[in-house]
């Protein structure tokens, strides 16, 4: 498989301006853009997501994620996660959660707490709230449906695509769709909010990247934007702050309206037959 560097500068001179000031940076800064979302790298080429995916595709890749995977194996692990970059990485397990620990404080700052409270209110409001992920973000969303099912609120999800897209389909105003999705790239979840905005459904956001097409196209982002961590993308991004955000909408839902947490209970209830 030829080397995204190597395209780069084989087919540099085939390169519209525009796609040449993305291909600039790759190839100055390869290792800061295996760390940029599309929107991060499109407000720093001043160009557009469309020219950087155009890009990609002229250099032979389907797209830009798929491009950044080329290029991190090109330049190797250690360098895609540049542990140097801390001011103090953790060297063993007490200093690790002392750092998720400042990861998570500083999440607490971040996350916009009106707009919690508003995405509190449009669930308990929801006739029905459908849940759209992709990849290892399913596991938080599927969480997120059985938990908010169990407070009363009726939810569907499915890792099915065409199942999924088929129920939205026949979604209303008085219903809701949470996206999950850690970079807000994802395909198949802008597809299915696009597809809730046709049908006039309310739309939230879960992701660490605020600045993103899912984001664009969401009634309500709730995002830390958390860019110092060790697990980045490639499948090994960790989820713990889309988990603390599910958490604090649970918390709310139920501390703010007793009709849920009695649900809650009466559920806890039949299920307790099944344990010991």
């Amino acid at each position: 498989m030829d080397k995204v560097i190597d395209n780069l500068r084989r087919l540099y001179g085939e390169m519209f301006s525009a796609e040449k000031k993305v291909a600039d940076l790759v190839l100055n800064q390869p290792q800061d853009v295996i760390n940029m979302s599309i929107s991060e790298l499109a407000r720093v080429s001043n160009t557009s997501d469309a020219t950087i995916i155009r890009m990609c595709k002229r250099i032979g890749y389907t797209g830009y994620y798929q491009m950044k995977i080329s290029l991190a194996t090109e330049f190797g692990r250690d360098q895609v996660i540049d542990r140097g970059s801390f001011k103090k990485a953790p060297k063993d397990v007490v200093d690790f959660f002392d750092f998720v620990s400042a990861t998570i404080f500083q999440a607490s700052k971040n996350v916009n707490n009106d707009i919690l409270n508003a995405c509190v209110n449009t669930l308990s409001n929801a006739n029905m709230v459908y849940f759209v992920a992709w990849g290892n973000t399913m596991a938080v969303a599927e969480d997120f449906a059985h938990r908010l099912s169990r407070c009363g609120i009726k939810t569907f999800i499915s890792e099915t695509p065409e199942y999924l897209i088929r129920n939205i389909s026949f979604g209303c105003e008085k219903d809701v769709l949470v996206a999950l999705s850690h970079s807000g790239t994802s395909i198949h979840v802008i597809q299915n909010l696009e597809l809730a905005n046709e049908r006039n459904m309310k739309t939230i956001l879960i992701t660490n990247t605020k600045d993103s097409k899912a984001a664009e196209i969401s009634d309500y982002v709730l995002s830390a934007e958390i860019k110092e961590q060790f697990f980045f993308d490639f499948g090994a991004a960790s989820h713990i702050i889309e988990m603390l955000i599910v958490d604090a909408l649970i918390y709310f839902l139920l501390n703010e309206n007793e009709t849920f947490a009695k649900r809650a209970d009466q559920a806890e209830v039949i299920s307790s037959q099944y344990k010991l």
